[in-house]
């Protein structure tokens, strides 16, 4: 895996925590915090599966590399391992929760960036008009999913001052982690359905044949599921 000693970076802090000896009083603060470093971890697994999807990619004279893909998602990535240690070290705070969600739309931004710039280079016989409407709808499937997290961002901002924050955290984090993981999922399916159709791409077998011949607007996903919970 591309980032695995950040993940296993967060693992150690797991295991760390699991270790404590705590009272019956602190068990429940103690399940919040291993809470967290699971929707952190997750934040690097979905950082991994769009740079395995970036990989299949082997022609480099078109589109955006397999580096340029790290080096974007290696912005991101350090956050979730950051926001591990806060948690372990009890700095988990309100700005953590917002720094959280900033980074799972940064993660999802690289994935859709790479289904646009996969569509931007194919052209089979007789689909033009088809990739057009792929194209569209990648972009509508990415609105959807931003206005969902700037929903999340400031309902949340919107609490933080007041004793809900405490009550609205961990819904806040589950939603804006779901919503990634429904909308990375779904790019990186279509990603390495369309790689299909570009020349000089290792696109995997089974996406291929999913699209069979009826063109790169037939990505299996519409704009409705790749943002919503």
């Amino acid at each position: 895996m591309p980032f695995r000693e950040d993940g296993e970076k967060i693992d150690a802090v797991v295991e760390k925590m699991r270790s404590w000896k705590v009272s019956i009083f602190d068990v429940k603060a103690t399940t919040l915090s291993l809470y967290l470093c699971m929707i952190t971890r997750s934040g690097v697994d979905f950082a991994n599966t769009v740079m395995e999807s970036a990989t299949l990619r082997v022609d480099k004279q078109f589109g955006i590399s397999s580096l340029t893909t790290k080096q974007t998602l290696a912005l991101y990535v350090p956050i979730f391992v950051k926001l591990t240690e806060d948690t372990y070290n009890q700095k988990f705070n309100e700005e953590s929760v917002l720094s959280l969600i900033g980074a799972f739309r940064g993660v999802a931004a690289v994935g859709h960036i790479l289904l646009k710039d996969a569509l931007a280079n194919v052209n089979p016989v007789g689909h033009i008009s088809s990739n057009h409407s792929s194209v569209q709808e990648a972009d509508n499937a990415w609105r959807e999913f931003e206005q969902k997290m700037n929903n999340l961002e400031e309902k949340f901002r919107a609490a933080s001052n007041s004793t809900k924050a405490f009550q609205i955290l961990k819904p806040t984090m589950d939603d804006a982690m779901t919503l990634t993981m429904f909308f990375v999922s779904a790019v990186v399916a279509r990603h390495e359905r369309v790689l299909g159709y570009v020349p000089g791409t290792k696109g995997r077998k089974r996406s291929t044949m999913a699209l069979g011949d009826e063109g790169p607007d037939a990505l299996g996903t519409g704009s409705g599921s790749m943002g919503g919970t």
